[in-house]
């Protein structure tokens, strides 16, 4: 049977914010509390207050899909209760209409009915309908269910990200405070990091993480874009014997937690990482709130050696939309 000809439960409708929007931070606290990072918290505290901004409300709820609100989706309400939530942001890359779905949240008491299934169909429906060419979501790799779910309704995988972050019960051995080899990156590393970002944060992902290529590099124009976002950033290099093998971002954000950005080569990966993260690590102001993006499954070892510890792992996976026509 395919999405078009699937009937659709009464229990979904489309979000109302003006009178959902509570239950469904609720409901996402309840599903993700013993998950969620700092970031994720103040996501929750916001959703919270703005659940309290009665004339707010009144206006990301009038409007359309493809404003700058990421409200809209659908719910699963049984007796007054949001038991089910799906969020669908709309994104434009590359001048094509796609959609993000997020915040994929069932009430414990209620899973195993299809409930996430169902809410799934009722989403890519909803972007067929709309001419979306795509559709994009992560799911954690330890939640086989979830991923079972999405990999039948027709998404593929395409990329397993880890998010490292410093053990606080685990100081690498050594002081790294003067490590010979490290300093600050110079004007002329620019191109061979730049390269190696690219590898490591290609635009295919780099778009849903907080990665911004203009930030980083030299020059005047990076040295407003940073102030007019509020972001600090600080660049070291490896360079033994005066050869460049990697180099790592600390990108102070304004708001919750700070990026690590590693830019680096296969062929020198663990030396840079073993070198780079502990040197960062005496440097930042405040570790626990840095996070580091890499591929999963790569220099593991040297991660542990270097005094972080797995976050979480999330798969990244699409689905192509058949061609419809407006």
């Amino acid at each position: 049977m395919s999405i078009e000809s699937q009937p659709l439960d009464r229990h979904i409708r489309a979000i109302d914010l003006k009178k959902d929007l509570g239950q469904i931070a609720n409901l996402v606290e309840v599903c993700f509390s013993d998950h969620m990072d700092a970031e994720g918290r103040d996501y929750l505290h916001h959703m919270r207050l703005t659940a309290r901004n009665s004339l707010y409300l009144q206006y990301a709820g009038n409007s359309p899909e493809t404003s700058a609100y990421p409200f809209h989706g659908y719910v699963w309400e049984e007796n007054g209760e949001v038991i089910g939530n799906l969020t669908l942001i709309f994104i434009r890359r590359r001048s094509v209409n796609s959609y993000f779905i997020a915040n994929v949240a069932v009430h414990p008491n209620h899973r195993g009915r299809g409930i996430a299934r169902q809410l799934t169909e009722r989403a890519l429906r909803h972007v067929m309908e709309h001419h979306g060419a795509i559709v994009y979501l992560q799911v954690r790799d330890d939640n086989p269910v979830a991923y079972h779910i999405y990999s039948s309704a027709g998404f593929t995988e395409i990329a397993r990200r880890t998010t490292w972050r410093f053990d606080s019960d685990h100081q690498p051995p050594g002081s790294t405070l003067r490590s010979p080899g490290i300093s600050k990156t110079r004007n002329t590393d620019w191109n061979q990091q730049k390269n190696w970002l690219l590898d490591l944060y290609p635009p295919s992902i780099s778009w849903n993480l907080s990665f911004h290529l203009r930030h980083y590099e030299p020059g005047f124009h990076s040295w407003i874009s940073r102030l007019t976002s509020g972001i600090q950033v600080h660049n070291w290099a490896y360079k033994p014997h005066g050869r460049l093998q990697g180099a790592l971002i600390w990108e102070k954000g304004a708001f919750q937690t700070d990026s690590l950005w590693l830019a680096t080569t296969p062929l020198w990966e663990e030396e840079v990482i073993n070198t780079l993260v502990p040197y960062a690590r005496q440097h930042i102001a405040k570790p626990e709130k840095a996070y580091l993006n890499y591929p999963a499954g790569r220099s593991v070892e040297a991660f542990h050696k270097a005094g972080m510890q797995e976050h979480l792992t999330l798969v990244w996976m699409e689905k192509p939309m058949p061609h419809t026509h407006p």
